[in-house]
């Protein structure tokens, strides 16, 4: 992409999958069921997925086309530090489930093109690993345990990975309830039957991967885990975060925190308030991308209330159903400061590789920059000007 100033994707690649649901259409072919399940799917009657799409798909954009126009950037900074675009890939627990180094392919993709990359608690890769991978400052994502011992250790092993920005989850009180994930038979343990191993043989691609890799396991919590029993060691994650996260964890791990700390899972402005009264730099607006509660907000439903709420005072970030640079630029015209993407980046690895997640990351760039520059701004903060009035109405 020349006007861009980015490198583009390469023909043959673009003639592949030229956008994130081409590279989901390849990634359901190589995956299990029980893996796209995991991977796509939500919690109850998987309302709130389809509310993140329609919430989005009800933002216009409307563009300005005889409004005098410099060039257009999409650099952006967050929290002093400088990076490409206003968006990122958001933490993704098993990770290693879907692609053996799905977070490693992650993390090197958004190195590459100058965005951030938030690690998970629950992922597969190990927080050294991804700092040795990517050399440079990187977001970590953080279920507070119940057990305050792991809890310091694992805030340690972030301060000495060079973790720049701390990111708190707070939406899972509870586990989510994933009937399609019962019924295609995902558990923790996995359910070895002839079901489940008929659907990996039948992907060999997939099934392949994760016999040269072994069974994934929690990475970051393989120190204080008994990863070699299945069963106790799925007891033991349960146990060790079963604490759900109020406001004195967050004044807690704000003392215990140097660096920017972002509160995760907000959809309600009186919580946005209270995490910047206990110290939060800044919050993601999210509902788990629908995999948590079926009756929330959807995000893009959310944010308006809250950047009014809290935006003078902290960033205001968030995630939710991305497929594409137009639902960045949605976001981003209704408040945010800032856009992470999950199952799109996922896509892209699960379908083919490494190189699968520099094209997704690749595509979202050059679909945001083309949409801006189709809206005739210069930069990423034009974008709320552009918002079409009949959604500002609805707001009102």
């Amino acid at each position: 992409m020349p006007d861009s100033g980015r490198p583009a994707a390469s023909t043959a690649l673009l003639k592949r999958a030229a956008s994130i649901p081409h590279l989901a259409e390849i990634a359901q072919r190589k995956l299990p069921r029980f893996v796209w399940d995991y991977l796509v799917r939500g919690c109850a009657g998987e309302v709130n997925v389809e509310a993140n799409r329609q919430a989005l798909d009800a933002v216009q954009l409307c563009p300005r086309y005889l409004q005098p126009c410099g060039e257009t950037t999409l650099d952006t900074s967050l929290f002093g530090t400088a990076y490409s675009a206003p968006f990122g890939v958001a933490p993704l627990g098993l990770s290693g489930l879907i692609c053996p180094s799905a977070s490693v392919h992650h993390a090197q993709a958004a190195t590459s093109l100058g965005l951030p990359f938030i690690l998970s608690t629950m992922s597969t890769s190990a927080i050294e690993d991804i700092a040795d991978t990517i050399k440079s400052p990187f977001w970590f994502q953080l279920y507070p345990p119940a057990d305050t011992h792991i809890r310091d250790d694992l805030l340690a092993r972030a301060r000495e990975a060079g973790v720049d920005v701390l990111v708190v989850t707070v939406d899972v009180p509870t586990p989510g309830r994933r009937p399609a994930d019962i019924r295609s038979g995902l558990a923790v343990p996995p359910r070895i039957d002839l079901k489940s191993i008929w659907q990996s043989v039948s992907h060999p691609w997939w099934a392949l991967s994760q016999a040269r890799q072994g069974l994934p396991v929690f990475a970051n919590l393989d120190p204080y885990l008994n990863q070699g029993n299945l069963k106790r060691t799925a007891s033991e994650i349960r146990f060790a975060l079963r604490t759900p996260v109020d406001d004195s964890v967050i004044q807690d791990l704000r003392g215990r925190w140097q660096g920017p700390l972002v509160v995760k899972g907000i959809l309600h402005p009186e919580d946005a308030k209270a995490a910047v009264a206990c110290g939060a730099d800044g919050v993601i607006v999210s509902n788990h991308g629908g995999r948590q509660n079926d009756a929330s907000p959807a995000s893009a439903d959310a944010l308006p209330a809250i950047v009014d709420a809290v935006g003078r005072q902290c960033t205001v970030m968030v995630d939710g159903g991305v497929q594409s640079g137009t639902d960045i630029a949605r976001y981003l015209s209704l408040g945010a400061e800032s856009v992470f993407c999950g199952r799109a980046i996922a896509h892209g690895s699960a379908a083919l590789g490494q190189v699968g997640a520099d094209h997704s990351l690749r595509l979202l760039w050059e679909e945001l920059f083309q949409t801006i520059m189709q809206l005739r701004c210069e930069t990423p903060q034009g974008l709320p000007s552009r918002l079409h009035p009949v959604r500002t109405e609805k707001q009102s």
